[in-house]
């Protein structure tokens, strides 16, 4: 009993420690005003909330890319670079996130939702479209550490051919 009785004590000991580190609140936090942030797909507000070595990914995103690869960026730097350049091919591009779900676990916050796009082409072509996407930002520390989105493109793409 009396070995039970301190492995629950150290225990505790550790997650009071690690509970400094950050704790489920201020994930949550952090990472809703990111996402806020990046809705507006605007580098400077971004970047106050990225880690140096933030890594972004969109898997999905492969017919996206200027390369035709999915969108992949490690380093705050080639992050903003990436986001940057692939906003400023519009006059205005923007996302909102109807959150249907949002959970943390670990500092990986996890946004379940309907998101909606908005863009005006440097001709003045505008275009909106929906779709569903998860995206789990990791926070540690006060900072995104990693930003992964899981859009659905093809069910996008159809709403352009209705």
């Amino acid at each position: 009993m009396k070995k039970f009785i301190i492995a629950c004590a150290g225990f505790l000991f550790i997650a009071q420690a690690h509970a400094g580190e950050m704790n489920s609140a201020d994930a949550i936090s952090v990472a809703e005003d990111y996402l806020a942030a990046y809705s507006t797909f605007d580098v400077e507000i971004m970047a106050p909330f990225m880690a140096d070595d933030m890594v972004f990914a969109d898997p999905t995103s492969t017919e996206q890319n200027a390369d035709g690869g999915a969108f992949m960026f490690d380093g705050k730097d080639a992050v903003l670079k990436g986001l940057g350049d692939y906003a400023a091919q519009y006059k205005s591009f923007s996302v909102d996130y109807d959150i249907e779900r949002r959970y943390e676990s670990n500092g990986v916050v996890v946004f379940v939702a309907e998101l909606t796009y908005n863009l005006v082409t440097n001709d003045d072509q505008t275009f909106s479209g929906a779709a569903p996407i998860v995206t789990a930002i990791t926070v540690k520390d006060g900072k995104v550490v990693k930003h992964l989105d899981l859009y659905d493109y093809a069910g996008n793409a159809e709403s352009f051919t209705d």
